[in-house]
């Protein structure tokens, strides 16, 4: 259930998340002053708020764990894809320069993984969160290009371990790129800032449960908080996906190529 709400695209979560939230607020105010058990809750005054604001300090932590957590697998997309475009334009310009003109070209085959990548590989990679065997395949073009005998023969050994160097980061890069395309943080860690999200709304309605009117503006704005937070990092979680994915731009600035 988790899984299937964190794959919920932004304008759908938000409201959702919203509902959600909202409708256990008010169930626990229905609990707490309208049920048959509300004479019960209002015998039992007297539960003052510093106490049950642990619960709040605990939730609030996990929430911010949670974040710095998104946050890093955000940073991590994004070096992921500047590493990759880096390492491939190294790769391009060394190869206008210093390929045997007797070989195909390499700066061609950089080109064509390139486009790849970006016509096909990061669709499929946000669908699926899977590689494209096309964007493997001109990979391995690449490979042959600085493997080739004539390659080999004609370029200095110093460079061509820098070249292959560089090719093992693109191919790194590549497999961590699509590696954070297709998941989520731990399902536990979301398990926890839910469940800890559920008892603080039950302390907040414990501490105000002789001021009806009270209960039920603390616990709505609580409420209304927790869902539009818990829905802001849900969309940062998957950071290739809208509104605030990484862009495949620097990538795509290397497939303007004939």
């Amino acid at each position: 259930m988790i899984e299937t709400w964190l794959d919920f695209p932004f304008w759908l979560g938000v409201p959702a998340t919203l509902i959600v939230w909202l409708a256990t607020a008010a169930a626990l105010w229905w609990f707490f002053q309208r049920s048959r058990l509300a004479p019960f809750w209002r015998d039992n005054l007297g539960v003052v708020a510093p106490y049950f604001s642990s619960v709040a300090v605990l939730f609030s932590l996990s929430v911010g764990f949670m974040g710095a957590d998104i946050w890093q697998r955000a940073e991590q997309a994004q070096q992921s894809v500047l590493q990759e475009a880096s390492n491939l334009k190294l790769l391009s310009h060394l190869a206008e320069v210093l390929e045997p003109p007797t070989t195909q070209p390499l700066a061609e085959r950089i080109c064509t993984y390139a486009k790849a990548v970006v016509q096909q590989e990061w669709p499929t990679m946000l669908l699926d969160g899977e590689a494209s065997p096309t964007a493997e395949t001109a990979l391995d073009n690449m490979m042959l290009s600085l493997a080739a005998p004539e390659f080999t023969a004609r370029v200095d050994a110093t460079l061509r371990r820098e070249m292959l160097s560089a090719f093992n980061q693109v191919r790194q890069y590549r497999v961590n790129r699509i590696q954070l395309s297709s998941g989520h943080s731990h399902i536990g860690k979301w398990v926890l800032v839910i469940f800890l999200g559920f008892m603080t709304q039950i302390a907040i309605g414990l501490v105000q449960l002789d001021k009806s009117r009270a209960q039920a503006i603390t616990l709505a704005v609580f409420s209304i908080a927790t869902a539009v937070t818990l829905t802001l990092l849900a969309s940062m979680d998957q950071p290739f996906t809208e509104p605030f994915a990484v862009l495949n731009t620097p990538i795509a600035d290397l497939a303007r190529c004939n």
